[in-house]
């Protein structure tokens, strides 16, 4: 399982180039059912407001819908573990990184980030 950071969804999502050809492969397989990528709830909210505010032309109600009955997406909620995690935590991440990489850690689960602090200070394994 895999647990992917706001821009590499939403590069995803858009077909943008930034997107690393390692991280389009796990999305693409987990499109194809053959693996499961959790979707923090903090980078569902902060797709809506970047795709929104940045002109992305993407149908975000109609994403959290199929969010909603796919298998292959999940999107992780905050739990009181996390919570408590991010609360003890002194990496210094953001709120929203802390968020994604404690909702990865939990369960060990591979992260998707380019994002340079996640990939220097988080305790699994990032994918990029």
């Amino acid at each position: 399982m895999y647990v992917t950071d706001t821009h590499p969804w939403l590069w995803f999502l858009s077909s943008d180039e930034r997107l690393s050809e390692e991280a389009e492969r796990i999305f693409d397989s987990a499109e194809k059912g053959d693996n499961t990528v959790i979707v923090p709830s903090i980078v569902v909210a902060e797709s809506i407001y970047i795709a929104e505010k940045k002109g992305y032309s993407l149908q975000m109600k109609s994403i959290i819908e199929d969010l909603e009955i796919s298998s292959n997406y999940t999107i992780g909620p905050m739990t009181h573990s996390i919570l408590k995690g991010i609360t003890n935590d002194d990496r210094d991440f953001s709120i929203h990184d802390n968020i994604i990489v404690h909702t990865a850690e939990e369960e060990d689960h591979k992260i998707i980030s380019r994002d340079d602090k996640i990939q220097k200070k988080a305790e699994v394994e990032i994918i990029w």
